[in-house]
């Protein structure tokens, strides 16, 4: 947590991610102890206290140093809780702050190592404090800490009145933020999220709820088409209207509507596909008929030139839809002239070239390297439009794909890349979802084995160790929400399919599926997650890229939604899921007697981190990891 102090600095500084990735500050958005590399905390660490380093001298001297009163026996560090632990510290450091001549504190643990205390006050999503200092008394620490966190604000009792605080033990593995439904209470704080420790459909129905909203925030009222990025921090959205998350916001506001029927919904559905209709190209001299442009730039009110084969095949999942429950042909008829453009897009051995890209002087230049993303989503989009139409033509146009794919992984296995990224989870989950809609488009049950095995090595590449709740559900080398959510609408789709074929072990991918989401929710904007947003209104429902980057990513709502609504049904109304936290006493001992526990597993999320960025990031504009 101690980078959380300068992570304001970019979400508001109004570039875009990529820019502030080559800014060099992608790490300044997140907890240092996700980074791994001591040498970056020292770094974040140093410029936090720059940062406020001037107003702490300059008032420190006017803000009260208060005695400090001991209650007889209070906060023996066995007889303390986690909850209770939290809520004591917060509560004193609010005397603290509150500038009073005394201060009780009930704190008296002991430890092996002196107490470095760390406390930090945001508001309206801008942190504006920061004190930090060391004592063998943990209650010591804490004043002097927030002494000087009262300093960095101005100096006044009232500084950090209307302030959210986070306090820190970074020593001994404990940081914490103040409950904005309990005001003086403490939260747990990992990694610089709230965890999520029990997960129950009363919960998931909330985030429904939240989801819902974000997504008809996110459409752009005048066009209808949606945005790709949401800058919570800095409360804005991005220049750009993408056809290809205008298409899953749409798809996902109809499931939506599936499961409690809304007029309003259907209705935002249908405006948001005459967004993408009026993006399709209906030039048949260049060969472009069919396609949809990437995106809408809003500035120049005009598509960007880009025609991309993941964007027209996600705009024909959800036309198709919107054909199923409206039966309007007009929304089959552009279903199946995108279809006939994958068609061209596709090679001999079924492979598919990834992207037109429109060059000076109005010629197109095809981009041809294999994206095993792209060559899923084509498998998709035709094996639906032979469900939708009956053509013999897309069926077999999807069997040569799916022959491509299934020659690849009797080769490679399932776990799978291609010339844009190392193996990951996200293109070999859109192997496991590209041939099970073609088992059902062909009833091979040779490709349905495939799609059961495939979806049963991804399982077990789930990580599922519950003492680690920042990680648990998620997979590794999918660090982003985005990609936790859609291995969890897989694995839905999966477990579906599953039931419907009386399998026996379907609970598996249902499990699968109810760890994601609990990792999913844990970023998620709520009232408690939303410290170092500017406006938690507006985020609330947005599922945030990472901790290092605080942006939300529409996909990332969508996919997550889809597997909530996809699972709704099947989960009962007891506890879903619970990672109990492990006891106080003993995360103080582990602590103080073990200097590298608190940072346990870092070093593997820093190899993590390197895979995905080189798995990730080395594809063109418009061929990100969940297109």
């Amino acid at each position: 947590m101690a980078a959380v102090s300068s992570a304001l600095g970019i979400g508001c500084d109004g570039r875009k991610p990529a820019e502030e990735a080559a800014a060099g500050k992608p790490d300044a958005a997140a907890p240092a102890a996700a980074t791994g590399a001591p040498a970056v905390r020292k770094v974040a660490a140093t410029q936090s206290d720059d940062r406020f380093a001037a107003q702490i001298a300059a008032n420190l001297p006017r803000v009260p140093d208060p005695a400090i009163q001991v209650l007889e026996g209070g906060g023996a560090g066995a007889e303390l809780d986690n909850d209770t632990f939290r809520d004591r510290t917060v509560a004193f450091v609010r005397q603290v702050a509150a500038g009073g001549d005394k201060v009780t504190c009930d704190l008296s643990l002991s430890s092996k190592r002196p107490f470095r205390a760390v406390v930090m006050g945001f508001q309206e999503g801008t942190q504006i404090a920061r004190g930090e200092a060391s004592d063998a008394g943990l209650c010591v620490a804490l004043k002097e800490a927030a002494r000087r966190a009262v300093a960095a604000a101005g100096g006044a009792r009232e500084a950090l009145a209307g302030a959210r605080l986070v306090v820190e033990l970074p020593d001994h593995h404990e940081s914490m933020i103040e409950s904005v439904e309990r005001k003086g209470k403490g939260l747990e704080l990992t990694q610089g999220l709230v965890p999520v420790r029990a997960l129950d459909k009363a919960l998931l129905a909330k985030r429904i709820e939240d989801g819902k909203g974000y997504l008809l925030r996110v459409i752009d009222p005048a066009h209808k088409g949606v945005h790709k990025y949401y800058h919570a921090p800095a409360d804005r959205f991005e220049d750009e209207l993408h056809t290809i998350y205008t298409a899953s916001t749409a798809l996902t506001l109809l499931k939506l509507h599936a499961y409690k029927p809304d007029p309003r919904l259907l209705r935002t559905a249908t405006e948001a596909a005459g967004f993408m209709m009026g993006m399709q190209s209906h030039e048949t001299h260049d060969r472009t008929a069919g396609a949809f442009f990437y995106a809408f730039e809003l500035e120049r009110k005009r598509p960007e030139r880009r025609l991309v084969v993941g964007t027209a095949s996600k705009s024909i999942f959800t036309l198709i839809e919107l054909y199923n429950v409206t039966k309007e042909k007009k929304y089959l008829e552009s279903a199946v002239i995108a279809a006939e453009w994958l068609i061209s897009m596709q090679r001999p051995d079924g492979s598919v070239r990834s992207a037109l890209v429109g060059q000076e002087g109005g010629a197109w230049k095809v981009q041809g390297k294999e994206s095993t993303l792209y060559t899923g989503q084509v498998l998709s989009a035709l094996s639906r439009t032979y469900r939708a139409t009956n053509n013999k033509k897309y069926l077999d146009a999807a069997a040569q794909t799916a022959d491509f794919l299934l020659a690849r992984i009797a080769k490679k296995g399932c776990f799978l890349g291609d010339e844009y990224r190392k193996p990951n989870p996200i293109s070999s989950s859109w192997a496991v979802q590209s041939l099970l809609d073609f088992a059902k488009a062909s009833g091979d049950p040779r490709v349905e084995q495939t799609v059961f095995r495939c979806a049963d090595d991804l399982v077990k590449r789930q990580w599922r160790r519950p003492e680690d709740a920042y990680r648990y559900g998620r997979w590794q080398r999918s660090l982003s929400s985005s990609g936790s959510g859609w291995l969890a609408e897989v694995m839905s789709e999966v477990h579906h399919h599953c039931r419907t074929k009386s399998m026996p072990g379907c609970d598996r991918y249902k499990d699968a599926v109810v760890a994601a989401i609990r990792q999913i929710l844990q970023y998620t904007y709520g009232p408690e997650n939303s410290f170092m947003v500017k406006n938690p209104k507006a985020a609330a429902g947005g599922v945030f890229w990472s901790v290092r980057d605080r942006y939300v990513r529409t996909d990332s709502v969508c996919h997550a939604m889809n597997a909530y609504l996809n699972m709704f049904g099947e989960l009962g109304d007891g506890p879903l899921l619970t990672l109990p936290e492990r006891p106080l006493a003993e995360r103080m001992a582990l602590a103080a007697e073990a200097p590298g526990a608190a940072d346990a597993g870092v070093a593997e999320e820093d190899g993590e981190e390197s895979d995905e960025a080189a798995a990730g990031q080395s594809g063109p504009k418009g061929d990100d990891p969940e297109e």
